[in-house]
């Protein structure tokens, strides 16, 4: 039996998934007592595991059409990225989970197993999907030779509350777009993508629950630089991959741009439930500042061996980042629907 090879679309920039951890002992000081229905709510909803038996291990991703070998690359070069964006979610839940339980606090170890075990299931089915392209991505290994990067308990909350909430806009708008356009629908794996991104809503939620179990984390100035910063630096993120993996929302039929617009409002609204601001996308400068931003990275990355025509865009770059940073944005209460 012929082994798969080695993935070749694993690249170390600053748009590579990381691998994280935090505050432990400051996580294990959680009061839950202000959000104990909540609580109490999510832990059953998890405990029932209604994806169960949808990410079937017998479930057939051979079914392909006919790509064009850059197609191809673009496929598996969007399927590595989010193979390991899941299995960095699996990491930090899975030793939060740990942690939690040796720090006696069962019941916040057992939900963040249980999101583990969600995380858990998603990487592995991107990792079938990658053997059956020929890929093979060793994810132990891999965790092991990456350092672990550490973050406040705070920027961990307000990270992964996003990752989660933007990660399913991403997946039910290409589910929506794809039921639309059924032709464009070349891969078995995008038929599981609806129940599947109903655990990244479920793992947002949970989040939130979290946020709002420590007092002053989503209010005053703390909050409003905490919900500016990451929205910024996610939406930043979100933008540039988008832009990096243009030919693959080409390849499902849909516009990149448009594609990065509609996750950012749909997220961006969505967060109006849980930080104390958040951007004013329309009717500001927000979105030309990110095509211009999206332009001058593009430059950047054509400009090797050109070092005075890269010290200038550097410098535009550090500018447009100063500026979008600083875009309006508005009392989450004012923006509600």
């Amino acid at each position: 039996m012929t082994r798969p090879a080695p993935a070749l679309h694993l690249r170390e920039d600053l748009l590579t998934p990381r691998f994280y951890t935090t505050e432990i002992g400051k996580a294990a000081r959680t009061d839950l007592e202000s959000q104990r229905p909540a609580f109490e709510a999510m832990l059953a909803e998890m405990e029932a595991d209604y994806n169960r038996d949808h990410f079937d291990r017998r479930a057939p991703l051979e079914r392909l059409r006919r790509l064009s070998p850059d197609q191809k690359v673009a496929y598996e070069s969007d399927l590595v990225r989010s193979c390991i964006s899941e299995f960095s979610g699996f990491l930090l839940f899975k030793g939060l989970s740990l942690q939690l339980q040796k720090a006696q606090r069962p019941e916040l170890s057992r939900l963040f197993n249980l999101m583990a075990r969600d995380e858990a299931r998603h990487a592995g089915f991107l990792n079938r999907a990658l053997v059956a392209e020929g890929i093979e991505i060793d994810l132990p290994s891999l965790s092991a030779k990456r350092p672990i990067t550490w973050f406040p308990l705070d920027w961990v909350l307000y990270s992964v509350y996003l990752s989660e909430k933007i990660g399913y806009w991403r997946y039910i708008l290409i589910d929506r777009h794809l039921k639309a356009q059924p032709q464009n629908t070349f891969a078995p794996l995008f038929d599981f993508f609806e129940p599947w991104c109903q655990d990244e809503n479920r793992h947002g939620d949970i989040i939130n629950m979290l946020i709002r179990c420590w007092p002053g984390l989503n209010t005053g100035l703390r909050g409003r630089l905490l919900s500016r910063f990451f929205l910024w630096s996610v939406f930043l993120t979100h933008s540039l991959t988008v832009c990096e993996r243009g030919d693959f929302y080409r390849l499902l039929g849909m516009d990149p741009n448009r594609f990065d617009e509609d996750v950012m409002r749909q997220t961006n609204r969505t967060a109006r439930r849980a930080f104390p601001v958040v951007f004013v996308l329309d009717g500001s400068r927000y979105f030309q500042l990110r095509d211009q931003l999206v332009d001058t990275y593009r430059q950047l990355k054509d400009c090797a061996g050109q070092p005075l025509k890269r010290m200038g865009l550097n410098a535009r770059f550090g500018w447009l980042l100063l500026r979008h940073f600083l875009q309006p944005m508005q009392a989450s209460a004012e923006g509600k629907a």
